[in-house]
């Protein structure tokens, strides 16, 4: 689902036995996320953010107030409920909340017997992570098609992303990746012809 006027993807990992649900990276509203369980008939019982950003998290407390479980890495919590979520410098109206689990590096996740690990991938934010599970990647603003997170933004550091990026390009084998902008990819095809996989 992408939403809002940043054009965030969000992803829902569905298990089709229980109905149940996993959020990846909501977006902004929370009643785009109530349409697509409305319409495709699933509940999200998870939300899972790969970093604090408003564009992504804005739907979170909306979320966590009819009892889903909002996950995001250890970092990246306090965002959440400060400034760091960048809604005020946008003009959004975040409404802050505190996460319900903080996230480790290599943390796996089992929802329902979806294992989801934890890549930490700091860069756009300091505290901003990679959802692995089965041949997919969830990169959120880290790693794009042909591209690759801003660092510009306050947490953001150049160096870090770059670093990311390698540790993702490093991985094993190819994955999926979606992005939490724009166009879906794969691991093999970045690797390839990113023009940033020979950041130094």
């Amino acid at each position: 689902m992408t939403t809002g006027p940043l054009r965030v993807n969000a992803y829902f990992l569905v298990n089709e036995e229980t109905g149940n649900a996993v959020c990846i990276d909501g977006g902004e509203s929370y009643n785009n996320v109530q349409k697509a369980e409305s319409v495709n008939g699933f509940t999200v019982k998870i939300l899972m953010l790969t970093h604090a950003h408003f564009d992504h998290s804005g739907c979170a407390k909306e979320l966590q107030d009819r009892g889903v479980k909002v996950y995001i890495s250890e970092k990246d919590a306090p965002k959440l409920s400060n400034d760091l979520n960048l809604g005020k410098f946008f003009g959004r109206n975040f409404k802050t909340l505190s996460p319900d689990k903080t996230l480790q590096d290599g943390e796996e996740v089992d929802f329902e017997g979806m294992k989801i690990k934890t890549i930490s991938t700091p860069g756009h934010t300091d505290g901003s992570v990679t959802f692995l599970t089965g041949d997919m990647l969830f990169t959120g603003d880290t790693l794009f098609c042909d591209s690759v997170g801003r660092t510009d933004l306050p947490g953001g550091n150049r160096q870090d992303l770059c670093e990311s990026v390698k540790k993702l390009f490093s991985l094993s084998g190819d994955y999926r990746v979606f992005p939490g902008h724009e166009n879906f990819t794969t691991l093999e095809r970045e690797r390839k012809f990113n023009r940033f996989a020979e950041f130094e």
